[in-house]
């Protein structure tokens, strides 16, 4: 009896203590979306035109799911710099899959809108961008 009551407790404990971590990781991408104002210094980040939902369906519209030979669970990151033009430059992806990789890579080349650049005290400046992919096959 002691031993169920030490595993429910163990197993309630780690419960509790992963929902707290989960809502702090949600209040941290709401934090990064604002302008942040630091040392009198007024940064805005870069933003696609239409905002997050928008890239996602481009993404979506433009990944070719024929060109993965497995199927499992893919992880990646594309990486880009965002110009104070709104061009992008230093596409890089890395991940779990090269096929993936490879694919995210063209999709983001292959991307003809223009960003609202960065701006730092209301001057266009340049911004690292990066996007997390997560595909089930």
């Amino acid at each position: 009896m002691k031993t169920i009551s030490l595993v429910i407790f163990l197993l309630g404990s780690q419960l509790i203590f992963s929902q707290t971590v989960q809502q702090e990781e949600q209040q941290k991408p709401a934090q990064l979306l604002s302008e942040s104002k630091v040392n009198d210094t007024i940064y805005t980040p870069a933003e696609f035109p239409g905002g997050i939902p928008a890239i996602r369906m481009y993404i979506s519209k433009e990944i070719k799911s024929s060109t993965f030979t497995k199927s499992g669970q893919f992880k990646s990151v594309t990486t880009f710099d965002i110009n104070p033009d709104g061009s992008i430059s230093s596409v890089s992806t890395t991940g779990n899959n090269p096929a993936l990789n490879k694919e995210m890579d063209r999709v983001i080349k292959a991307l003809k809108t223009k960003w609202k650049p960065a701006t730092k005290n209301g001057q266009a400046v340049k911004a690292t961008y990066h996007i997390p992919m997560n595909l089930n096959i």
